[in-house]
């Protein structure tokens, strides 16, 4: 549900006027907690628009259709969270936990990865959820060294970016749990169809047999998400000091 919800926030932040598509999208943000009961003439008729309206606009924002959407919510509401608040002894441990992890990191897939940066000609980032943050400062200190990368603000954008790749580029998927690379969205097809390098960035170690990914870093354990943000923003760190190391040889 969270993606869902940083799309269609997304699409109100990004709209230039506010049209029928700016209507949906804030409809379905006000009926979110219903969409996974809703059918698609139910949340047609909640939106005031035909369903072939709704099925435009869901495809618009990277779903093929509402079904595809629907099947989203009810995936990430079915799985056990670990966002529940934490203590500050908690936090501490599972920050420390995740720190552990990724000093045990073998240094040369770090070396493997920052040479994959730093070859590459172009360089797409896809952060989602709440983890778009982390990618924007992971892009911004790349450009601080001279490499410009992409990193788009909502999903529909993203998918963009995939269709004009070559073999020379490197795509960074940021999925802490995994959810969004489930068929329910299309990235996982794109990611698949795309060219060039593909790193993943994950907790996930049930991904850690896909095929579709040319690097799997795990950098934390999937138990200690609550903390991800600030492992991911620790991992960026390390990557970007020996990647200066790199640059400096």
């Amino acid at each position: 549900m969270e993606q869902l919800i940083y799309t269609l926030l997304a699409y109100l932040n990004n709209s230039l006027k506010k049209d029928i598509n700016y209507d949906i999208a804030q409809s379905l943000l006000e009926h979110i907690h219903d969409l996974e009961h809703f059918s698609l003439e139910s949340v047609s008729e909640a939106c005031h628009v035909a369903p072939s309206t709704i099925n435009r606009f869901c495809k618009r924002i990277g779903f093929k259709n509402f079904s595809y959407l629907r099947n989203s919510v009810t995936l990430t509401s079915q799985l056990p969270t670990h966002e529940d608040e934490l203590s500050s002894q908690n936090f501490v441990h599972q920050l420390n936990e995740n720190l552990t992890y990724i000093d045990e990191i073998p240094t040369d897939q770090i070396d493997r990865i920052v040479k994959l940066l730093y070859q590459s000609r172009r360089i797409v980032i896809l952060g989602f959820e709440k983890h778009q943050v982390q990618a924007m400062e992971l892009q911004k200190k790349l450009f601080l060294l001279g490499k410009l990368c992409e990193c788009g603000t909502n999903l529909y954008k993203q998918l963009d970016t995939l269709n004009d790749l070559s073999e020379e580029d490197l795509v960074i998927t940021i999925s802490i749990k995994g959810n969004i690379l489930s068929e329910s969205y299309p990235i996982m097809d794109k990611i698949k169809s795309a060219k060039g390098k593909k790193l993943l960035v994950t907790f996930s170690s049930e991904l850690s047999t896909l095929d579709n990914f040319n690097e799997i870093l795990l950098c934390g354990k999937l138990e200690n998400s609550s903390v991800s943000s600030y492992t991911l923003l620790r991992l960026f760190d390390v990557i970007i000091y020996r990647y200066q190391r790199l640059m400096e040889k």
